[in-house]
């Protein structure tokens, strides 16, 4: 495992669902080839029922209608088990609302800002839960 002052590239299989397809920050810590991404809620929903991912990414951009119907969707196909989601808030955005967020300590918070670091040290400390 990756010394705290040395995180490298995660390379595990993630779903991103984030309707901003020019924001990159929050996910240049992952590789191209590990990564879906998808723009929509409906792709979303058709993603999780047809794939498997190791670790999941939404963005609080969506309305909170839109989030419910997402966070609606993660509950249908992940009855059984934890799993790993972070959720990304686009700061240049003037609201954003994040639902849900009351899970056991078991969902992290990044802002588009998060260095580099800060955001491996995360998705590293959410995937070894």
């Amino acid at each position: 495992m990756p010394s705290p002052s040395q995180p490298t590239q995660i390379l595990t299989q993630t779903l991103i669902v984030e309707p901003n397809d020019k924001l990159e920050s929050p996910y240049s810590f992952l590789t191209d080839l590990s990564q879906k991404r998808v723009r929509t809620v409906k792709q979303a929903a058709e993603a999780l029922s047809q794939e498997k991912f190791d670790l999941y990414i939404i963005s609080a951009s969506f309305s909170p209608e839109k989030q419910l119907l997402l966070l609606d969707a993660f509950k249908q196909n992940f009855k059984e088990r934890v799993i790993p989601l972070l959720v990304v808030v686009d700061l240049s955005r003037p609201t954003s609302t994040v639902l849900g967020t009351h899970w056991s300590n078991k969902v992290a918070l990044l802002a588009s800002s998060a260095s580099r670091q800060l955001t491996l040290l995360t998705v590293e400390s959410l995937l070894s839960a």
